[in-house]
């Protein structure tokens, strides 16, 4: 089971009292996946949200070409770092595949589980979620960003 200290030091995990701590900890759940294991699969549904602990991940998202579908690296998550989110707001299916890059080790939690945050301890739960938000909103500035170059960068898009 991984300590306080450590959670204390993922942003998820941000403002939340040692008693909110307690009642989290057992509810995490340890995962491992080998390089080149995927995660979360783009279309599949889902309902836990990761965040790793070791290792690194690549987010992957399908994209048609002329040759038919490919896939595209998003962005490459590492110890930190969290994926998964939007399953755990909006409860549709995975919007990327998510692939290990090097051996994962992960931490979880889900819908059951926020559930269980949600009816023991109001205020952990709402730091929770205020964190995701904040999370989601941190991935949809930084594509706001991306998008933008790319409009830029490509007149024939404009034309």
């Amino acid at each position: 089971m991984v300590g306080v200290k450590f959670l204390r030091s993922h942003s998820l995990f941000g403002g939340i009292s040692d008693e909110g701590i307690e009642i989290i900890k057992p509810l995490l759940k340890e995962e491992h996946f080998s390089r080149g294991e995927d995660i979360v699969r783009e279309g599949e549904s889902g309902d836990r949200l990761y965040f790793i602990c070791e290792g690194s991940v690549e987010i992957l998202k399908e994209i048609k070409t002329p040759d038919g579908v490919a896939q595209g690296v998003l962005a490459i998550l590492e110890i930190g770092d969290t994926f998964g989110e939007m399953e755990l707001i909006d409860i549709q299916c995975r919007s990327a595949t998510v692939r290990a890059l090097k051996d994962v080790t992960a931490q979880s939690l889900s819908n059951k589980d926020m559930l269980t945050i949600y009816k023991s301890d109001l205020e952990t739960f709402t730091m929770i979620i205020l964190n995701l938000a904040r999370e989601i909103s941190r991935r949809l500035r930084k594509m706001d960003v991306l998008v933008g170059s790319s409009l830029y960068s490509a007149p024939e898009a404009r034309e």
